[in-house]
């Protein structure tokens, strides 16, 4: 009886360790990224809670409050790791009403762990196919 309920409790521990480690190791895009396209720096953080921020030459674009044309939006991404390649979209919510109001289209692959690479659909409707066009490698900050 004793055997038994040790095994029990040992596969019990074993399966929460498990789960524990998958879910630490299913956000591996989330953090502060540095890009760099024809010597413009630029900053994409993707945050734990669902929400992404842009900054370029200072100004920040995104997160959970911002202003854009007069009225206050976040911005939110959705990644769908079932795709290949990785599927990411940015989407600017209108806070007022909480409805949609743009999506941009993009794809993401994890080069390394401290390497993202991206491409998003700036001006079309269609999601990019590969990384040959609008294409930047960031570079983990934090």
């Amino acid at each position: 009886m004793k055997i038994l309920k040790a095994l029990s409790i040992t596969a019990v521990l074993l399966l929460f360790l498990t789960s524990f480690t998958s879910l630490l190791g299913d956000s591996p895009h989330v953090g502060r990224w540095k890009g760099e396209d024809k010597s413009n720096i630029g900053f994409l953080e993707l945050t734990s809670d669902g929400y992404a921020i842009l900054e370029f030459n200072g100004s920040k674009m995104g997160g959970k409050s911002y202003f854009h044309d007069g009225k206050e939006l976040a911005m939110t991404y959705q990644i769908d790791d079932k795709q290949l390649p990785i599927a990411i979209d940015l989407i600017r919510i209108d806070k007022s009403d909480d409805t949609e109001v743009g999506r941009l289209k993009g794809i993401l692959e994890m080069k390394s762990k401290d390497q993202l690479h991206i491409a998003l659909g700036f001006g079309r409707e269609a999601r990019p196919t590969d990384f040959t066009t609008d294409a930047l490698l960031f570079s983990r900050v934090k």
